[in-house]
């Protein structure tokens, strides 16, 4: 992490800062922290990386300025030294390093059974390929600056929750390395993104709406959840094929519709906690494709429907120690998408991708609010796609961390 980068911390350090003074003021302020130091080795298809480091902390003073009102700033920052395949542009990339640095204030009014929370947050990702590759030079950094509001009404047969948000993503070195992106990136997207598409292709804009039921028959607790969002890059000229001729960019641009269903129940067995979640996903996008290489057009390019389930179980004592694993299913149909065999020959038939995680957990208290903790993760990813250059759709990868975590 360079110098620059620390600049992410001052936000939640200020504020920790303030909290005698707050305090004098008749202002209740309540910290609480979560810091975790780990290290481990990242294995992609039984090989090995090099030992490295994981770190996450979050910090938050919530801020009570009287009967109903509250002020909660928070930091969050996660640093990964391990490799890991990251879903970017699109696709599966390899990726060496990430670190991500958050910054958000949220104020909470409580009338009686209802809360209303309007928010704001900034975040930072930084994003290594390569070990010589330096912080802030990665073709998929971003920012994201998002302005949201929710709200609350709390009732005997459950509680109903309303959300908005508009956040705005930039890539600010995506357009600068697009030349250079041939070997990061695969050919349809490289030809479809490049020459006459705009400068800055990535960046987006965003409309998010959500809507969660979540009722208590007990001894369970139930959950359904519907958000729709509505992104449109305004840099990003949308690939027609003309009746004769090569396909040309017009004056549309692109914009996609994403849809999500969600429902989850859990219950709780004291000491142990269950939970099964199910999701539905769709996306709608007007972008095409086309190959220059193959001279292959490709309609409804980033359109698809996925499906997931989400089980898992906690085993919870008395002295804060807890044990966890978690599966995670996901099946996923690209709906324009061709599959291509190895040499990147298009077949008829449209991709398909399924993904299953195992993830396994374990924390145990040493002293006072210092945890020894350790987690193992194993992902199978398989498809029909055998095109490779660019994004991975086939591998194994599994991950061991060890280390400590310090609540507060």
């Amino acid at each position: 992490m360079t110098m620059k980068n620390h600049r992410f911390f001052l936000p939640a350090a200020f504020a920790l800062a303030l909290c005698p003074a707050f305090a004098h003021a008749g202002v209740k302020v309540t910290p609480v922290a979560d810091v975790s130091l780990l290290g481990g080795k990242y294995y992609l298809d039984s090989d090995a990386a090099s030992f490295q480091g994981r770190a996450d902390a979050f910090f938050s003073p919530v801020i009570s300025l009287g009967e109903g009102h509250s002020l909660v700033p928070v930091y969050s920052g996660n640093y990964s030294g391990t490799q890991d395949i990251q879903e970017l542009a699109g696709g599966g990339v390899l990726t060496r390093q990430r670190q991500t640095h958050t910054v958000s204030l949220k104020y909470v009014y409580t009338d009686e059974f209802d809360k209303y929370k309007p928010r704001v947050s900034w975040s930072k990702a930084l994003i290594r390929e390569t070990k010589d590759e330096k912080w802030g030079d990665g073709l998929f950094d971003y920012s994201t600056l998002s302005f949201g509001f929710d709200a609350e009404q709390e009732r005997p047969y459950g509680t109903f929750a309303e959300s908005y948000d508009f956040y705005q993503v930039k890539y600010p070195n995506y357009a600068t390395l697009l030349s250079e992106a041939g070997t990061v990136i695969d050919t349809t997207t490289f030809n479809e993104l490049s020459a006459n598409a705009g400068v800055n292709t990535m960046d987006n804009a965003n409309h998010r709406l959500g809507f969660v039921y979540t009722w208590f028959p007990d001894p369970a607790v139930m959950r359904a959840g519907y958000d729709i969002t509505y992104r449109r890059y305004g840099d990003q000229a949308v690939v027609s094929k003309p009746a004769t001729g090569q396909p040309y960019f017009k004056s549309d641009k692109r914009s996609d519709l994403l849809q999500n269903w969600n429902f989850r129940v859990s219950r709780a067995l004291k000491p142990v906690y269950m939970s099964a979640g199910a999701r539905f996903g769709w996306l709608s996008s007007n972008q095409n494709s086309y190959d220059s290489s193959r001279t292959k057009y490709i309609r409804d390019y980033y359109s698809y429907a996925e499906l997931a389930l989400t089980p898992a179980v906690t085993l919870q004592l008395k002295n804060g120690a807890q044990f966890g694993y978690g599966l995670e299913w996901r099946r996923l149909w690209y709906l324009g998408r061709l599959k291509q065999d190895a040499s990147g020959n298009y077949g008829g038939s449209k991709v398909n991708q399924t993904v299953w995680l195992n993830s396994l957990s374990a924390r145990y208290p040493v002293y006072g609010k210092i945890f020894a903790k350790a987690a193992y993760n194993y992902q199978v990813s398989s498809s029909n796609m055998r095109y490779e250059a660019g994004y991975r759709y086939n591998y194994r990868a599994s991950t061991y961390l060890a280390g400590v975590e310090w609540e507060f």
